[in-house]
């Protein structure tokens, strides 16, 4: 029983386990929020961490299911403003 998890790039220097993906064991009630914190991410990383479950956005607390793919990216925000 377990949860696949894939770190995007730039993430992996700054995880626990220094790998883009890893095999995270599952359990009743575990989040990606459980992983986040396992891989000690500081706060401030993880308010930029893009959660997605399944090919799915999610949210850091919704519940895992065995067997479930999670993909922690970078949530990229930007644009130009118009004057």
């Amino acid at each position: 029983m377990a949860i696949n998890v894939k770190l995007f790039m730039t993430l992996v220097p700054l995880s626990k386990s220094k790998q883009s993906s890893l095999s995270v064991d599952w359990f009743d009630g575990i989040t990606a929020q459980h992983i986040l914190e396992a891989e000690e991410f500081s706060q401030q990383d993880q308010e930029a961490i893009a959660v997605v479950i399944n090919s799915v956005q999610a949210h850091a607390d919704d519940p895992l299911n065995d067997g479930d793919e999670v993909d922690l990216l970078v949530n990229l925000q930007g644009g130009s403003a118009r004057l």
